[in-house]
């Protein structure tokens, strides 16, 4: 039986709210019993939640009594939990991103313009233009009564608030993280730059608010202490998560190299930019049989190896206070394992190391609760089919004791999420997940795992203008990646003419008087009178 993996689980005192594929369902948190479900809609209410697809973007207010969702659809819908009710819906300018509550229960959605929008909870029935144009942290008016809040110039792919919400930090797909006041956000305070790659995950931890936590395709977390912009410290994760990544991207090839293959994903060379989305990228990237007359997508085994490659992204990071300090979980799109530190380590060590808790199949995402048990949800049926014992479960528990994870099976909310929350579906709904889309999205340039791009720096010329063979490289090479050639070139030359005219200037001023004068001799000739 196919079914449909949970995507995001929010964990309450007395309810608590799982999303799977386009439904919601509440449960009881002490019970696991389903207390709402869309899933158990009537045939129209059902359709019309089928019908906008699989929820991207959720999340909960602070005491879980309202949810937000948004999906490919750009409808950004206000449920509450208590009822599953629908409270208003309202249209999204772009496909939304992030989705976050503030303390006031105003709504910040994220999108892939690269902007960040307030709404409210409750949607004002009739706007004046003098109402919106006076709204200060607006700098224009978007629809459905939506404010803008700040803008970046690509896609936003993470937004944080402070803990004291008087700064927003943001992340985009150009490697930057930009840390502005609040609401005033077009107030800059300062930028987190050093990531050489996207940046697709930010955190700032509960106990530790000074710091700010990000990672992205970079081999390493990054450590900041994010109201001065200044990086901390680095901690090297890579090593630790290849060996767990099993869902590949399809190998993104120049236009040259792609021999009329239809099945490959085209690039071009002189942006960089994939300029055909093929069938082959969706299966490769689910897993999935070709044949939508099978009842269960098919193997891994449909994938070439040949043909894939491995994609580093960062999906999320959390953490949390236990009696053995402060720790950070993270995990990685398409990756089996969960990973944790201890950040308490960082401080006058080479490093922490780095534990893992193998679950066997990709994570999908993790939720820490208030008892900081880890729930993590998976993709438990990647590769076509279910497997038995634990291996077959959409949802596991552990908890972190001193320097390893230890699996906890004993919770009746555990027991429902993986029996009577269980929501079959069809071929063509779950290949529209999309699960791992970030694998391909996020990538601009054909660098696809961690240090392609120093090792193509290194095979490349020092001076690529006066190289023989620079119109070559200049033809084959993306334009972002030649620019930054140029503009290291144009540094280091920068950088030589300043060495050496201070060089210069020293030596003039150790050269004796009679040197300046345009007649040695007549110099001499006056200082010996």
């Amino acid at each position: 039986m196919s079914r449909f993996p949970h995507s995001r689980l929010f964990i309450g005192t007395v309810r608590s709210v799982v999303i799977t594929g386009p439904h919601i369902q509440v449960l009881d948190t002490s019970t696991g019993n389903i207390l709402h479900s869309t899933a158990n809609f009537s045939a129209q209410d059902r359709d019309a939640v089928i019908k906008s697809g699989p929820i991207r973007c959720a999340a909960t207010n602070y005491d879980n009594t309202y949810l937000a969702t948004a999906g490919d659809d750009k409808c950004l819908k206000v449920w509450d939990v208590k009822s599953l009710a629908l409270m208003n819906a309202r249209e999204l300018p772009k496909k939304p991103t992030a989705i976050l509550f503030t303390e006031r229960d105003d709504i910040l959605v994220a999108d892939k313009f690269g902007d960040v929008t307030r709404y409210m909870l409750h949607p004002r029935l009739s706007v004046t233009s003098k109402t919106r144009v006076d709204d200060l942290s607006a700098s224009h008016v978007y629809p459905s009564d939506g404010f803008l809040v700040l803008g970046h110039t690509s896609v936003i792919t993470a937004c944080h608030l402070s803990p004291d919400e008087k700064h927003i930090v943001t992340s985009d797909r150009d490697e930057h993280i930009r840390v502005s006041l609040y609401p005033e956000a077009f107030a800059i305070k300062c930028y987190c730059l050093g990531h050489g790659k996207y940046v697709s995950a930010i955190h700032i931890p509960q106990y530790e608010p000074d710091f700010l936590i990000s990672g992205g395709g970079d081999p390493d977390l990054k450590i900041w202490e994010w109201q001065m912009g200044f990086l901390d410290q680095t901690v090297a994760v890579f090593s630790a998560v290849d060996p767990f990544i099993l869902v590949k991207a399809p190998k993104r090839r120049l236009k040259s190299q792609n021999g009329g293959d239809d099945d490959a994903v085209i690039i071009d060379a002189g942006s960089g930019r994939r300029k055909k989305k093929t069938k082959h990228k969706q299966v490769a990237l689910r897993g999935d049989s070709e044949d939508p007359t099978t009842d269960s997508p098919a193997g891994v085994s449909s994938q070439d190896p040949a043909g894939t490659e491995t994609v580093f992204v960062i999906h999320k990071i959390d953490s949390f206070l236990s009696e053995w300090g402060n720790c950070i979980v993270f995990s990685a799109v398409g990756a089996t394992a969960l990973f944790a530190f201890p950040l308490f380590e960082l401080k006058g060590h080479d490093g922490p190391r780095v534990c893992h808790f193998d679950c066997g199949s990709p994570i999908i995402d993790f939720t820490i609760a208030s008892n900081d048990l880890i729930w993590i949800l998976l993709d438990a049926d990647y590769g076509g089919k279910a497997k038995p014992g634990s291996a077959g479960k959409l949802v596991r528990v552990v908890d972190w004791q001193a320097d390893k994870f230890l699996e906890v099976d004993s919770s009746p909310l555990l027991q429902s999420l993986n029996s009577t929350c269980v929501i079959p579906g069809s071929y063509d709904p779950l290949k529209a997940l999309d699960l791992y889309s970030d694998l391909v999205s996020l990538p601009k340039h054909v660098d696809g795992e961690p240090g392609s791009q120093e090792r193509e720096q290194s095979e490349l010329p020092e001076d690529l203008e006066g190289s023989g063979t620079s119109v070559g490289i200049e033809k084959s090479l993306p334009k972002r990646t030649l620019g930054r050639l140029k503009h290291k070139n144009a540094l280091k030359r920068l950088l030589q003419e300043e060495g050496e005219s201070a060089d210069s200037a020293t030596r003039d001023t150790k050269r004796p008087k009679v040197e300046d004068s345009e007649d040695p001799s007549e110099d001499m000739s006056m200082d010996l009178t």
